[in-house]
């Protein structure tokens, strides 16, 4: 457990584990928490990097706006602080966003690629359902209901029966409650900025259309049962990134991380070891 002061800020971190670097972004708004499940199946293979982004948790509150980007530029400053060089980087919804940002912003950094359930564009549905939240936010605060509303898009059926899932619906009221309606909605609009959704960025390039310049392999895996990205936006990933591959998992919802993290981990390593060089 550490703090790194880097690119004119504070990033919460922890490191656990031996081999080769892994860094786990989480989704939106969230942070080391989102990787308790297979983060301990993780450090088996890895040396694992688990963080609060900027804005988020431990790590710096004081800024007025938060983008993929700037994330991005602040994890590649974090692996420059811890000697790092070359990395395998994972991102999980909205951390895919970030992976991705700092794949195309840092490419020599990056070993390898893995998203789940990730996006590179966004359509009206999602759009929708992120400024709903923005407005909820505010007139709900940052409680039960909220966390409610985000639980029913980012949990599959299945899974909201399953035994397990009182321990991360738990921490998932913590986490909403870590958030002013005022950063939550911050938080919401890094996601439409990533996907071009923002006033006055009609004009600007999605990122899909920049894509084929990730080099490094690939993986994009997505929930068959995810209702909140669904898997059309994992397979437009990768259909543009050349060195690619899609896996789809039929049994799960958005989170897979959360929802197999046994299988995940299988599936990542199975990736890194056959298809990493």
């Amino acid at each position: 457990m550490a703090i790194a002061a880097v690119n004119s800020t504070e990033i919460y971190y922890e490191v656990k584990g031996e081999g080769e670097p892994l860094f786990l972004l989480p989704g939106l708004g969230r942070g080391t928490s989102y990787f308790d499940a297979i983060e301990p199946h993780l450090r088996k293979h890895y040396q694992t990097i688990v963080l609060d982004p900027r804005g988020i948790g431990r790590s710096s509150l004081k800024d007025k706006e938060l983008t993929s980007e700037i994330w991005a530029d602040d994890f590649a400053a974090l692996a420059e602080h811890l000697g790092i060089k070359k990395a395998h980087i994972l991102g999980s919804s909205h951390g895919g966003s970030m992976a991705m940002a700092m794949t195309l912003q840092h490419p020599s950094l990056v070993k390898s690629l893995l998203l789940f359930g990730a996006f590179s564009e966004l359509n009206r549905f999602i759009t929708l359902n992120l400024n709903l939240r923005i407005r909820l936010c505010h007139k709900l605060g940052m409680d039960v209901d909220m966390r409610d509303f985000i639980a029913l898009w980012t949990f599959g059926h299945e899974f909201l029966d399953s035994p397990n899932a009182d321990q991360f619906l738990d921490a998932h009221l913590r986490s909403v409650r870590e958030h002013t309606p005022e950063r939550y909605e911050m938080i919401c609009k890094s996601m439409l900025h990533w996907g071009r959704k923002l006033p006055g960025q009609e004009n600007d390039i999605i990122i899909t259309s920049r894509l084929n310049e990730i080099k490094c392999p690939t993986l994009v895996t997505c929930g068959g049962r995810d209702f909140w990205i669904p898997s059309l936006f994992s397979k437009i990933i990768a259909k543009n990134i050349p060195q690619s591959i899609y896996i789809d998992m039929p049994d799960c919802g958005h989170i897979a991380v959360r929802e197999d993290p046994i299988g995940c981990t299988e599936m990542i390593h199975n990736f890194i070891t056959t298809k990493v060089s």
